[in-house]
């Protein structure tokens, strides 16, 4: 005892020179943070309240400024006020009080809290609640359900308060918290609840931390008169040292710093002390200890140990199946035995056997995400899928999984869309798809309420085919009609709201059939390039379809082909007609009709290239020079080396060949291929642009009328 007093004496006269008391007898009380808000708050963001001893500081997540009304503080949604506590010495045997009133006004589902946490940033208490409804739940330390609150109003109402006292004993290792709750409209409080569960750490408590949970700018939490004081213990009786060590068989796997307590006293363990934990990439499971038979020793020497044993991993499978046939996804991993419960995500559909759509087991919801309880090494659990109506499905894609280059993020209602992941824009291309006929089903999530509504479109082409709303944080499907599509096509869409946190999840597409023929439009010109996106068979129809090869100076070679491959560009002649599709395809020769891109195209492609369109210029229909031209994908163009390019000029405009009024009827009836050299008059003169008259092309009259 003398050499605590020397101690004491020398701290007291230390504290002479700093002017603040080092030493504190037992029973003295330090206010460590007082803020009772009627205060006021700076203008800028992060915000600070200062109260008589501390300051509460808090950054703000959305555009709601907090403010003082009546000494209380009002807020929406922050990412933490924080409490810094002044004059922080907590030691080992001294009580810190915490004492808050709370009222709430709130929407259903949005609630409010806080953490404690020690000198290390670690969380000493979580606690959530909102106001109360005359239930008490003992699984938390301030024994509210908020789960059963009442929904609250905008107003500040007293009758809903919270208040509370918080305990945290160092000396006994607990935590003892003091609710008193006033039920809504009656004015009165609640039965008083008390509760006690151990204090986790030994570590000191170092900050105070609040949070709010709603962003709706009508609607705050409110919040008032937060005390924090520490009271010091009774530290005149001898204190010593002593260690715990967790030990594996005959290996210390993890040492504690020393800690300190009462000489001859019994030693008891933190609920830390005996919890399971992870030590170099192993994890220990708790077996026993000998605390309960150790005392304090004056000199420092007691040692506590408490037994473990290595824990075992079990690997585990989660397989999908429908009607006892295992389908594509699946997921494995390992787990810990005492951290064996498993969370994934099932993705909303999959394909049976290539073609039948079948749908996850889901919540009223939507929620997708599903847990196991992985029991023993090589567990596998299976979720059995739905079926559906949809058995002609042609393709299922998770909307990430597209390729279409826009930005994808998660959602709020990760558990609701699959695999946690959209793709969000204001627009842009999902997919192509070739010829046939389908029914297009896009996935979306509205991530923001059932209030919120976000419209999105599909096109196919030029084509609209949904124009549906996205109201609901679940996924909302939106199927179009049937519709045919004669050439490969694009499928874009525009969304009327895009944001980071809903989107499109997934599509899915039913092909209802093929087409069997396809309708060929050709203008009063009776020509025009054609690309077709099948094989088409053009034999005993109103068009003729020509292959084109530029072979001389200015002379162009046309070969009729009956049977086109799809993809092949050629010059159709003839009136408008359906076109039946072609099981079988002629061969195709040389050919410098080129397939249009949907761009401009240029006279010169700067590699020694001319490029010439179908055009009518002053009613002479036939290939001029290109001139930053658009061609779209189904159209074509002449690309052939430009010292075959012609020297002819019509209206001001060069090109290869013209085509007059009976120049259809000819080129029908010729069966070989067909070469363009040139028009005459009947004098034998070659004439560059034919007016009224008759004329000789190719050893053929014609008239141009």
């Amino acid at each position: 005892m003398k050499k605590q007093r020397l101690l004491k004496t020398l701290l007291v006269a230390a504290s002479l020179f700093t002017g603040v008391s080092a030493w504190a007898d037992a029973g003295d009380v330090t206010t460590n943070a007082d803020i009772d808000f009627s205060g006021s708050i700076t203008e800028t963001n992060p915000y600070t309240i200062t109260g008589t001893v501390g300051s509460m500081t808090w950054t703000n997540q959305w555009s709601m400024t907090p403010n003082i009304t009546d000494g209380v503080l009002r807020f929406g949604n922050f990412n933490g006020g924080v409490v810094e506590l002044q004059n922080n010495t907590i030691k080992n045997k001294d009580i810190v009080t915490i004492k808050c009133e709370m009222a709430f006004g709130k929407l259903s589902g949005k609630h409010v809290g806080f953490d404690l946490k020690d000198t290390e940033g670690n969380t000493i208490l979580t606690q959530w609640f909102d106001a109360y409804n005359g239930d008490f739940d003992d699984a938390n330390p301030l024994g509210l359900n908020w789960n059963k609150m009442y929904r609250g109003s905008n107003t500040v109402i007293p009758e809903r308060c919270v208040y509370f006292t918080i305990t945290l004993n160092y000396a006994a290792n607990t935590i003892t918290t003091n609710t008193k709750c006033y039920l809504e409209g009656t004015g009165k409080a609640a039965t008083d609840g008390e509760f006690v569960v151990a204090l986790p750490s030994a570590k000191p408590l170092g900050s105070f931390v609040l949070q709010g949970n709603i962003n709706n700018a009508d609607r705050y939490h409110t919040f008032d008169n937060l005390k924090i004081t520490t009271t010091e213990g009774d530290y005149t009786t001898a204190t010593a040292g002593y260690t715990v060590n967790w030990k594996c068989g005959d290996d210390i796997v993890k040492t504690d710093d020393t800690r300190s307590g009462d000489v001859d006293a019994v030693i008891s363990l933190l609920p830390a002390d005996i919890a399971n934990f992870t030590e170099s990439e192993q994890r220990y499971i708790y077996v026993d200890d000998d605390a309960s038979t150790k005392t304090i020793a004056d000199d420092g020497s007691t040692v506590v140990t408490v037994n473990v044993r290595k824990a075992v991993k079990y690997s585990y499978t989660i397989t999908s199946s429908y009607s006892g046939n295992t389908l594509a996804w699946s997921t494995s991993g390992s787990v810990w035995e005492d951290q064996n419960t498993v969370n994934y995500q099932i993705p909303r559909f999959q394909a049976y056997n290539d073609a039948t759509l079948v749908e996850a087991p889901y919540g009223s919801n939507g929620d997708l995400g599903k847990s196991v309880t992985v029991t023993s090494d090589a567990f596998v659990s299976d979720v059995e899928y739905n079926a559906t109506s949809i058995t002609d499905l042609y393709q299922l894609s998770e909307a990430e999984d597209l390729g279409t280059g826009l930005a994808t993020n998660g959602t709020t209602f990760t558990s609701r869309v699959s695999n946690k992941t959209i793709i969000y824009g204001a627009s842009g291309k999902l997919l192509s798809l070739a010829p046939g006929k389908y029914i297009f089903t896009l996935g979306a999530i509205g991530g923001d309420g059932s209030n919120h509504v976000v419209a999105y479109t599909v096109s196919a082409g030029a084509t609209e085919i949904i124009s549906g709303n996205c109201t609901a944080n679940a996924l909302t499907l939106l199927p179009s009609a049937e519709f045919t599509l004669y050439e490969t096509t694009d499928i874009t869409f525009t969304c009327s709201d895009p944001a980071t946190g809903r989107g499109i999840d997934l599509v899915y597409i039913q092909k209802t059939g093929d087409i069997t023929e396809v309708p060929v439009t050709i203008s009063a010109a009776g020509m025009a390039t054609y690309v077709p996106g099948v094989n088409l068979d053009f034999t005993g129809t109103d068009i003729a379809a020509y292959t084109a090869e530029v072979t001389d100076k200015g002379v162009c070679t046309l070969t009729e082909i009956k049977k086109v491959p799809a993809g092949t560009p050629v010059l159709l002649i003839g009136t408008t007609d359906d076109i039946p599709v072609a099981a079988t395809t002629d061969a195709v020769g040389t050919n410098n009709l080129v397939a249009g891109t949907g761009a401009a195209v240029a006279t010169e492609d700067g590699e020694g290239n001319t490029n010439m369109i179908l055009n009518n210029i002053g009613g002479n229909v036939g290939f001029y020079f290109a001139a930053d031209n658009t061609v779209a994908s189904n159209r074509a163009y002449l690309h052939f080396a430009s010292t075959l390019a012609p020297d002819a000029v019509v209206g001001g405009s060069r090109m290869t060949m013209v085509f007059g009024d009976d120049m259809t009827t000819d080129i029908n009836a010729v069966e070989s291929a067909k070469t363009i050299d040139g028009i005459y008059n009947l004098a034998g003169q070659r004439v560059a642009q034919p007016t009224r008259g008759l004329y000789i092309m190719n050893g053929k009259k014609f008239v141009v009328k």
